[in-house]
């Protein structure tokens, strides 16, 4: 299947949650356009003290790779894509290289 089929037969809705300060969670459904019924879904679920420890020590000056919750979502929002694109399959498409694909918004509705 390519990007363009894939993206006439489906589109992804995702919804995050702030469970009380303790967990993040990120749910990623695919979902048919025909009938709007769900045919995948898959989820992350974040400890938010121990990923805001992370984000904190990343902005040091000896990181290498500083981060913050923005990129903390868009990477596993990427990460939920690549996983439809592996289930599917979508040829030649690689969510996770923000050279070339560095907007994922058609995916979302």
């Amino acid at each position: 299947m390519t990007i363009e089929q894939f993206l006439q037969n489906f589109y992804c809705k995702v919804d995050i949650q702030n469970q009380g300060n303790i967990n993040l969670t990120i749910t990623t459904e695919a979902i048919r356009r025909v009938d709007n019924v769900v045919v995948d879904r898959v989820k992350t679920n974040y400890d938010i003290q121990d990923m805001a420890q992370k984000i904190g020590d990343s902005q040091t000056a000896i990181s290498l790779m500083p981060f913050d919750w923005e990129k903390v979502i868009d990477h596993t929002k990427r990460a939920h894509i690549d996983y439809f694109a592996q289930r599917a399959p979508i040829e030649d498409f690689y969510s996770l290289d923000r050279q070339t694909n560095s907007d994922i918004s058609k995916f979302y509705q």
